[in-house]
């Protein structure tokens, strides 16, 4: 009898627990829905520019490689390498001049007496005493010795360099002394008002450089300005090594730069105004290039796919697939599904909750 009492003791023990957490489960809530948390931007309405870096380096387009068809010992050497020199200096004489000089007095002296002899031939031809044939050979031999004059005069020319403009000698390839040979080049000048900043384009922004294309020049010399320039040349051919196109522009200003000198150029290849542009952030890429983005709407991620356009740095302009002043979603967006509830981190939350209300009275 006892036995039977405790069994049935144990029994009425176990339902009343069982009974207990079948209370407690009922009753204890339901775990709190995750939600995730977002941040938003508001599309905006703005120009935007694609641009393209190159790099380059300052270049003088007029150069002169000065040599001699004469030989002999350089004689006279007048400048050194950075000289400015004006037009028709000497820069340097070459020897062995001595049979030149001779060959001009001798031929000064022959053109003088070719002219003496001309005018006793007019003289006495005027007067009848002689046959007027003897006056035209009188006038042949005179200009005969007058072509000699001339042609000694250019070849004692040769030995003489002189400046062809005004410049700076940039290179000397002798000294004094030096025997040099015909044609060799001797010196290298070049024009400081012809000094560009010339560089190298990309075949694939090749044609998108044009005359009017706007340029933004850093100088390493000058760290701390920007310059402006202007494209004044753009050669006709591609370089088959390279598969580039070479093009020099010229600086607005005219600081103090020599050749050589590295510089970066920033050029606008293209510009949009008053268009659609979001943070790059916002931009998701999908497979078969497709691109799209999220927006709030109702406190609810909308999935927008979108077709893009010009791009710059941290901006994206975008040609279809949003409004303006919708709010995209540039964070919290890398596992978002279209129509998940999320909610918007900070004091963004209200911009979004109104901006929802007011397409709501549209």
């Amino acid at each position: 009898m006892k036995l039977i009492t405790y069994c049935l003791g144990l029994m009425l023990l176990f339902l009343l627990s069982g009974c207990s957490k079948s209370i407690d489960a009922k009753t204890e809530p339901k775990e709190k829905k995750n939600i995730p948390l977002v941040d938003v931007q508001p599309v905006k309405i703005m120009d935007i520019s694609e641009k393209a870096d190159f790099t380059g380096n300052i270049v003088a387009t007029k150069i002169a490689r000065l040599s001699s068809p004469a030989e002999g010992p350089v004689k006279r050497l007048s400048v050194r390498e950075g000289d400015y020199i004006k037009k028709g200096s000497v820069i340097l004489t070459i020897g062995r001049t001595q049979s030149a000089e001779a060959s001009l007095i001798s031929a000064e002296e022959e053109l003088k007496r070719e002219e003496d002899e001309l005018r006793a031939v007019k003289t006495l031809v005027e007067s009848g005493a002689i046959p007027e044939e003897q006056l035209a050979k009188a006038r042949a031999n005179f200009a005969k010795a007058k072509a000699q004059l001339v042609k000694i005069q250019e070849g004692l020319g040769d030995y003489i360099i002189r400046a062809p403009w005004d410049g700076f000698i940039s290179k000397l390839h002798i000294t004094e002394g030096t025997f040099v040979a015909p044609r060799a080049t001797l010196i290298e000048m070049f024009d400081p008002s012809s000094l560009s900043i010339q560089f190298s384009v990309p075949e694939r922004v090749a044609a998108s450089i044009t005359q009017n294309t706007k340029l933004s020049v850093n100088i390493d010399a000058f760290p701390d300005r920007d310059f402006n320039a202007k494209i004044s040349h753009i050669y006709p051919e591609m370089d088959l090594k390279t598969r580039s196109r070479i093009v020099e522009a010229k600086l607005h200003e005219r600081p103090s730069v020599i050749p050589g000198m590295f510089v970066r150029i920033k050029a606008v290849l293209k510009t949009s105004t008053n268009t659609l542009v979001i943070p790059r952030e916002a931009l998701i890429q999908g497979p078969n290039d497709e691109k799209f983005l999220y927006t709030i709407s109702e406190g609810k991620a909308i999935r927008k796919k979108i077709v893009t356009g010009i791009e710059d740095g941290a901006l994206i302009e975008v040609l279809k697939g949003v409004d303006p002043k919708e709010q995209v979603i540039v964070a919290g967006n890398e596992r978002l599904k279209n129509g998940i509830e999320v909610k918007v981190s900070g004091d963004k939350k209200a911009s979004a909750d109104s901006g929802d209300k007011a397409k709501g009275t549209q």
